[in-house]
């Protein structure tokens, strides 16, 4: 008598293919996150691929078609992680401080400042999308990344630059915290930007010293400018779980549907 493909999800094999799988998931966020927040991007990369690789041939040891699955699943999830998340998600939180401070605080997550304004008048940009950089003396009217100096009250252009911020003009939302839109408004905090492959502020605060003869702090921070921290910080958290999750599911969906497809091992006696 035939037996169901669900009767084969009761052999141990399967089940402890997804307790590997999301054991490996976990690890290699415990393992890249960390190296993002320092701002070690390339590093992160290279841990992504070699943790994930090793993880995921593990994860599927049952069978040469589960770890390949393996083996493009995990580091795909290190990847993803490394090269989107742009803000530092895990940090001490600094302030209010003085804005000359700001370098003390080499690894807060989160600032809060005393007396600050974005120098909008003195903004550089970098078009990101072709990654050409805009003429001199012209700023790209969309598209790109922007930077401007985040100063006290009485700053002037011959002093340095003790903070920087950076925001994306490229189609997101009026509500997000990544637009200049935020830099007009009396805000006095910030959250640290992480750079990455496909956010290159970088450049657009080389433009905006280049363009404008300015001098940066040593240990300048580059920041997105924010209302609450915290709100954006735990957002950033909040997405980071659902890649994480979004990878645990996309394993246990392959392993169960492995286990029920893969053609049954043995006789299956017959009743008399």
């Amino acid at each position: 008598m035939p037996v169901s493909p669900l009767s084969r999800l009761s052999h141990p094999a399967p089940w402890w293919a997804i307790a590997r799988g999301t054991a490996s998931v976990l690890i290699v966020a415990a393992v890249v996150v960390p190296i993002v927040c320092l701002g070690w991007t390339a590093l992160a990369i290279f841990a992504a691929v070699v943790v994930g690789l090793n993880l995921g041939l593990w994860s599927g040891r049952d069978s040469a078609v589960a770890s390949l699955a393996g083996a493009v699943l995990m580091p795909s999830i290190g990847l993803v992680i490394a090269i989107y998340s742009d803000v530092q998600m895990f940090g001490p939180d600094a302030g209010p401080i003085a804005l000359n401070e700001t370098s003390d605080h080499r690894y807060a997550a989160s600032f809060r400042f005393a007396d600050a304004r974005v120098a909008i008048e003195f903004t550089g940009a970098f078009a990101s999308g072709t990654l050409l950089v805009a003429p001199a003396g012209n700023i790209p009217p969309t598209g790109g990344w922007r930077a401007a100096p985040i100063v006290p009250f009485g700053w002037t252009p011959s002093d340095p630059v003790p903070a920087w911020a950076v925001a994306n003009v490229s189609g997101y939302g009026p509500r997000d915290f990544r637009t200049p839109r935020n830099w007009r408004l009396p805000f006095r905090g910030g959250v640290r930007y992480v750079f990455t492959l496909f956010s290159p502020a970088h450049s657009a605060v080389e433009r905006a010293v280049e363009r404008y003869q300015l001098k940066t702090a040593n240990g300048a921070p580059l920041l997105y400018w924010v209302e609450e921290p915290h709100s954006i910080i735990a957002d950033e958290r909040t997405f980071l779980a659902w890649i994480v999750f979004g990878g645990v599911m996309m394993w246990l969906l392959f392993a169960v549907g492995a286990a029920m497809l893969a053609p049954r091992m043995g006789r299956v006696a017959s009743s008399e």
